[in-house]
C-alpha cells in the first residue's frame, strides 16, 4: 500500500488502485499512525487526538473499534 499525506489524505493498494480510508474518524486515526511510523502510539494519544482531551468515557472502546474498521480496509 501506498499512502499520501501531504495536502488530502491518500491510500493506494500495491496495483496503484485508490482505497477509500472511510469517514473522518478513520482517516484521522490512520493519518496519525503514518505520521508516527515505526513507534508505537498509545492509546491514551489516540484517543486525545480522535475526541480531543474531554474525551467521552467510552472512547477507548470505540478506539478499537475504529482499528478494527481500518484494518478491514
Amino acid at each position: 500500500m501506498r499512502f499520501g499525506v501531504l495536502g488530502a489524505l491518500g491510500v493506494w493498494s500495491a496495483d496503484g488502485r485508490t482505497v477509500a480510508a472511510g469517514g473522518p474518524q478513520l482517516r484521522a486515526l490512520l493519518a496519525m499512525l503514518l505520521l508516527n511510523v515505526g513507534q508505537t502510539v498509545g492509546v491514551r494519544r489516540l484517543v486525545e487526538g480522535l475526541y480531543g482531551p474531554q474525551a467521552p468515557s467510552g472512547a477507548a472502546h470505540a478506539l478499537q473499534s475504529q482499528v478494527s474498521r481500518l484494518r478491514r480496509r
